[in-house]
């Protein structure tokens, strides 16, 4: 009878155990069993959010119609001359073409094999970690030299190479500067919008100093990037 007894006794102490075992393992939302508890202390919802900020292009979006495109465009310009005649280089990036790039021409005939070319990514490690480096952009019109220049170098010489934010002629898709070289910017970027501003020549050189920057667009889910720069001046 006594061994009945303490092996009764023997179970009850087991089930106590047992039973004071499972009521710790409640999480704290108070479920048996719960193991899912943000321990963290970060509220996951709000870090979706910010994860979707990264990478948020810059660039200001337009309903873009026919009727405000020459002022959407104008205005896209403005802002981009501005930068270059800043020298703000790091800021140009969110105004480029996100799969197709941008290239660079320094005469009016757009040299599609030749013609450097730069991703989004390529051209922002050019203005910042590669900002020093010769980089060669073609061949100097005339003696056919190499053009080795460094970004700003090349940028100051054919880009913004004058007053081109108080030009008198400037306008969308239309050209005012013609001199003696093929300008193929419409079959190089067929549907292509682009802008113009172009400064006359001096009385000093018979007008032949003239200069224009040509900068081209291509509409992208509802917004214009930017995808090539093409200066254009008297060649020989």
């Amino acid at each position: 009878m006594k061994k009945q007894l303490l092996w009764l006794a023997g179970v009850g102490l087991v089930l106590g155990s047992i039973i004071a075992g499972c009521n710790g393992c409640k999480g704290k939302s108070g479920k048996p069993g719960s193991g899912d508890e943000d321990t963290t202390g970060i509220d996951i919802s709000e870090r979706h959010d910010s994860m979707q900020l990264v990478g948020t292009d810059t660039v200001t979006s337009f309903q873009v119609t026919e009727a405000n495109k020459d002022s959407v465009l104008t205005a896209t310009t403005k802002e981009i001359l501005t930068l270059f005649k800043n020298k703000e280089y790091t800021k140009l990036d969110s105004f480029i073409h996100p799969e197709e790039g941008i290239r660079f021409s320094p005469y009016a005939t757009v040299e599609l094999g030749t013609d450097k070319k730069f991703t989004r990514e390529a051209f922002r490690e050019l203005i910042t970690t590669n900002r020093n480096k010769k980089v060669n952009w073609g061949a100097y019109d005339g003696s056919g030299n190499p053009i080795v220049l460094s970004p700003a170098e090349y940028f100051g010489k054919f880009v913004y190479d004058g007053n081109f934010l108080n030009a008198k002629q400037a306008g969308v898709n239309t050209i005012y500067g013609k001199g003696n070289s093929i300008n193929n910017l419409k079959t190089a970027y067929p549907g292509a919008e682009f802008t113009e501003n172009h400064l006359d020549g001096t009385k000093k050189y018979g007008g032949m100093d003239w200069k224009s920057v040509r900068l081209v667009y291509k509409l992208e889910n509802g917004r214009y990037y930017l995808i090539a720069i093409v200066h254009d001046q008297w060649t020989i």
